[in-house]
Protein backbone atom coordinates (compact mmCIF):
# COMPACT_ATOMS: atom_id res chain seq x y z
CA UNK A 1 0.00 0.00 0.00
CA UNK A 2 1.59 3.23 -0.74
CA UNK A 3 1.61 6.39 1.79
CA UNK A 4 -1.10 8.52 -0.28
CA UNK A 5 -3.96 6.01 -0.71
CA UNK A 6 -6.94 8.38 0.57
CA UNK A 7 -8.55 11.52 0.41
CA UNK A 8 -10.95 12.37 2.80
CA UNK A 9 -13.75 15.24 2.68
CA UNK A 10 -16.00 16.72 5.33
CA UNK A 11 -19.68 17.28 6.01
CA UNK A 12 -20.16 20.40 8.06
CA UNK A 13 -24.10 19.72 8.90
CA UNK A 14 -23.23 16.37 10.30
CA UNK A 15 -19.36 17.00 11.86
CA UNK A 16 -18.90 13.66 11.03
CA UNK A 17 -15.68 12.57 8.96
CA UNK A 18 -16.35 11.03 5.77
CA UNK A 19 -13.65 9.13 3.70
CA UNK A 20 -12.09 6.06 2.14
CA UNK A 21 -10.80 2.84 4.53
CA UNK A 22 -7.49 2.53 4.60
CA UNK A 23 -5.84 -0.31 6.37
CA UNK A 24 -2.95 -0.14 8.82
CA UNK A 25 -0.15 1.76 7.27
CA UNK A 26 3.69 1.66 9.17
CA UNK A 27 6.07 2.98 6.61
CA UNK A 28 8.72 5.91 6.01
CA UNK A 29 7.08 9.25 4.61
CA UNK A 30 10.31 11.64 3.32
CA UNK A 31 9.91 15.29 4.30
CA UNK A 32 12.10 17.89 2.91
CA UNK A 33 16.11 16.40 3.97
CA UNK A 34 14.56 13.53 6.09
CA UNK A 35 12.22 10.45 6.37
CA UNK A 36 9.82 10.30 9.42
CA UNK A 37 8.52 6.68 10.85
CA UNK A 38 4.89 7.00 10.87
CA UNK A 39 2.09 4.38 12.11
CA UNK A 40 -1.42 5.11 10.25
CA UNK A 41 -4.38 2.73 11.67
CA UNK A 42 -6.38 3.70 8.48
CA UNK A 43 -10.44 2.93 9.19
CA UNK A 44 -13.13 5.16 8.55
CA UNK A 45 -13.30 7.21 11.71
CA UNK A 46 -12.18 10.92 12.28
CA UNK A 47 -8.55 11.28 12.02
CA UNK A 48 -6.24 11.69 14.53
CA UNK A 49 -2.65 13.14 14.59
CA UNK A 50 -0.89 12.78 17.50
CA UNK A 51 2.24 15.37 18.28
CA UNK A 52 4.65 14.08 20.64
CA UNK A 53 6.67 15.63 23.74
CA UNK A 54 10.39 17.00 22.03
CA UNK A 55 12.04 13.64 23.05
CA UNK A 56 9.27 11.14 22.94
CA UNK A 57 8.77 8.50 19.99
CA UNK A 58 5.23 7.57 18.94
CA UNK A 59 5.10 4.77 21.02
CA UNK A 60 4.03 7.14 24.05
CA UNK A 61 0.92 7.16 22.63
CA UNK A 62 0.13 3.27 22.95
CA UNK A 63 -1.74 3.25 25.97
CA UNK A 64 -3.64 5.96 24.75
CA UNK A 65 -4.72 4.73 21.38
CA UNK A 66 -5.87 1.33 22.96
CA UNK A 67 -7.89 3.24 25.28
CA UNK A 68 -10.14 5.41 22.54
CA UNK A 69 -10.36 2.07 20.49
CA UNK A 70 -10.98 1.61 16.52
CA UNK A 71 -13.71 4.51 16.19
CA UNK A 72 -11.07 6.78 15.59
CA UNK A 73 -8.02 7.13 12.24
CA UNK A 74 -4.87 6.94 14.61
CA UNK A 75 -1.81 8.58 13.50
CA UNK A 76 1.40 8.63 14.90
CA UNK A 77 5.15 9.40 13.88
CA UNK A 78 8.36 10.30 15.23
CA UNK A 79 9.92 13.56 14.92
CA UNK A 80 13.08 14.02 13.62
CA UNK A 81 15.77 12.10 14.65
CA UNK A 82 13.70 10.69 17.17
CA UNK A 83 12.93 6.85 17.30
CA UNK A 84 14.80 4.02 15.78
CA UNK A 85 14.11 4.37 12.50
CA UNK A 86 13.14 8.80 11.63
CA UNK A 87 16.38 9.80 10.07
CA UNK A 88 18.67 12.60 10.66
CA UNK A 89 18.11 16.35 9.09
CA UNK A 90 19.72 19.53 8.97
CA UNK A 91 16.90 21.55 10.59
CA UNK A 92 15.64 20.72 14.23
CA UNK A 93 13.91 24.01 14.14
CA UNK A 94 10.20 24.66 15.63
CA UNK A 95 8.78 26.03 11.89
CA UNK A 96 10.64 22.32 10.54
CA UNK A 97 8.29 20.68 13.42
CA UNK A 98 5.37 22.35 11.88
CA UNK A 99 5.92 21.57 8.49
CA UNK A 100 6.37 18.05 9.21
CA UNK A 101 2.67 17.83 10.94
CA UNK A 102 1.46 19.14 7.56
CA UNK A 103 3.48 17.04 5.63
CA UNK A 104 2.46 13.67 7.51
CA UNK A 105 -1.37 14.35 7.34
CA UNK A 106 -0.82 15.31 3.01
CA UNK A 107 1.00 12.06 2.58
CA UNK A 108 -1.65 9.94 4.41
CA UNK A 109 -4.25 11.67 2.77
CA UNK A 110 -5.87 13.67 5.44
CA UNK A 111 -7.52 16.93 4.80
CA UNK A 112 -8.68 17.94 8.18
CA UNK A 113 -7.86 16.11 11.90
CA UNK A 114 -8.22 16.10 15.35
CA UNK A 115 -4.79 17.40 16.51
CA UNK A 116 -3.63 16.06 19.80
CA UNK A 117 -0.32 17.46 21.49
CA UNK A 118 1.52 16.50 24.15
CA UNK A 119 4.56 19.17 26.01
CA UNK A 120 6.68 20.41 22.93
CA UNK A 121 4.06 18.54 20.71
CA UNK A 122 1.32 20.81 22.00
CA UNK A 123 3.01 23.65 21.49
CA UNK A 124 3.30 22.61 17.85
CA UNK A 125 -0.41 21.88 17.22
CA UNK A 126 -1.40 25.44 18.63
CA UNK A 127 0.49 26.53 16.02
CA UNK A 128 -0.26 24.27 13.30
CA UNK A 129 -4.22 25.05 14.17
CA UNK A 130 -3.65 28.16 14.32
CA UNK A 131 -2.41 28.79 10.65
CA UNK A 132 -4.71 25.75 9.63
CA UNK A 133 -8.18 26.71 11.02
CA UNK A 134 -9.84 24.86 8.40
CA UNK A 135 -8.51 21.41 8.72
CA UNK A 136 -8.70 21.85 12.23
CA UNK A 137 -11.35 19.79 13.42
CA UNK A 138 -10.50 19.65 17.38
CA UNK A 139 -7.34 20.35 19.15
CA UNK A 140 -6.45 18.43 22.90
CA UNK A 141 -3.17 20.17 24.15
CA UNK A 142 -1.61 18.78 27.40
CA UNK A 143 1.12 20.27 29.48
CA UNK A 144 2.32 22.62 26.98
CA UNK A 145 1.88 25.91 28.25
CA UNK A 146 4.85 27.60 26.60
CA UNK A 147 5.17 30.29 23.68
CA UNK A 148 8.13 28.44 21.53
CA UNK A 149 9.39 31.98 20.61
CA UNK A 150 10.33 32.62 24.26
CA UNK A 151 13.80 31.93 24.17
CA UNK A 152 15.93 34.81 23.69
CA UNK A 153 19.82 35.19 22.50
CA UNK A 154 21.21 34.77 26.23
CA UNK A 155 18.95 31.80 26.72
CA UNK A 156 20.18 30.01 23.97
CA UNK A 157 23.39 30.54 25.15
CA UNK A 158 22.69 28.83 28.68
CA UNK A 159 20.92 26.27 26.66
CA UNK A 160 24.19 25.41 24.48
CA UNK A 161 26.28 25.68 27.51
CA UNK A 162 24.42 23.16 29.39
CA UNK A 163 24.09 20.65 26.75
CA UNK A 164 27.80 20.78 25.96
CA UNK A 165 28.36 19.99 30.29
CA UNK A 166 25.76 17.09 29.86
CA UNK A 167 27.90 15.65 26.19
CA UNK A 168 29.10 12.98 28.40
CA UNK A 169 25.70 11.78 28.71
CA UNK A 170 24.45 12.33 25.64
CA UNK A 171 26.06 9.15 23.91
CA UNK A 172 23.67 6.74 25.45
CA UNK A 173 20.43 8.95 24.59
CA UNK A 174 22.01 8.83 21.20
CA UNK A 175 21.96 5.13 20.87
CA UNK A 176 19.27 4.36 22.47
CA UNK A 177 17.59 7.26 19.81
CA UNK A 178 16.31 9.60 22.56
CA UNK A 179 18.44 12.49 21.50
CA UNK A 180 19.56 12.87 18.37
CA UNK A 181 23.08 12.17 16.95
Amino acid sequence: MNSSSTSSTDSRSTGKWTGKWTGKWTGMVPVEDTALAVTDTGGTGIPVVYLNGQFATQGYWRRTIAELGTGFRHITYDERARGKKSLRSADYSFEAAVRDADAILAARGVERAVVVGWSYGAVVAAHWADRNPGRTLGLVLADGAFPYDWIDEAMKQRIRKMFKQMSWFMVPMRITGITPG
